[in-house]
């Protein structure tokens, strides 16, 4: 009689490595749907910095002074004076912008409203309490670029990056960004 050898548990290891490669493949799904979120969340921070360098701009463009001619250069040295904030980044985020500096509101019996002076530092006050609730850490450097033909600022946005473990080379080194800050600088001209 020819006896056949049954090969017993075989099947079972089988199962047992199918298991095994399924296992590394769930864990390199759940890799990638982190990293995924993870880039969304920085891409998402990246949107509103860019949305908030030009919401400045446009309030700039909105409120810019320039009467005649033969007034130009007075007026353009008081716009940029105006609009420029210098703060370091570790004193823009300890100041409360929640108070606006002027009460601007024009009755109708009294059209003086405000100056325009009086409207960019409100429109600073707001601006930089939108970037406070858009942003984690958020904070802006906004400076006049020198030797322009006409008014150019170059407005930084600054905000804490989770795993960010360096200081970011955008951002300006008179604004004295912390490591772990994140910055994005747009140059507008007015």
């Amino acid at each position: 009689m020819n006896s056949i050898k049954r090969q017993d548990g075989t099947t079972l290891i089988e199962i047992m490595v199918s298991i095994v490669v399924m296992a590394i493949g769930l864990l390199g799904l759940a890799s990638l749907q982190l990293n995924a979120m993870k880039y969304q969340k920085m891409a998402s921070q990246r949107a509103e910095a860019i949305q908030a360098a030009y919401d400045l701009g446009e309030r700039m463009r909105a409120n810019w002074v320039l009467s005649v001619p033969a007034n130009y250069a007075t007026e353009r040295a008081a716009n940029e004076t105006n609009y420029t904030h210098n703060s370091t980044y570790a004193s823009t985020v300890s100041t409360s912008h929640t108070s606006l500096p002027n009460n601007c509101a024009i009755v109708m019996t009294n059209s003086s409203g405000c100056t325009s002076t009086q409207i960019a530092a409100n429109d600073k006050t707001q601006w930089l309490r939108s970037i406070e609730l858009r942003l984690v850490g958020g904070a802006a450097y906004v400076v006049p670029v020198a030797g322009t033909a006409s008014s150019t600022f170059d407005v930084t946005i600054m905000w804490r990056e989770q795993g960010l473990t360096s200081t970011d080379s955008a951002c300006p080194g008179a604004a004295a960004a912390p490591v772990g800050v994140r910055c994005y600088t747009l140059r507008y001209t007015v």
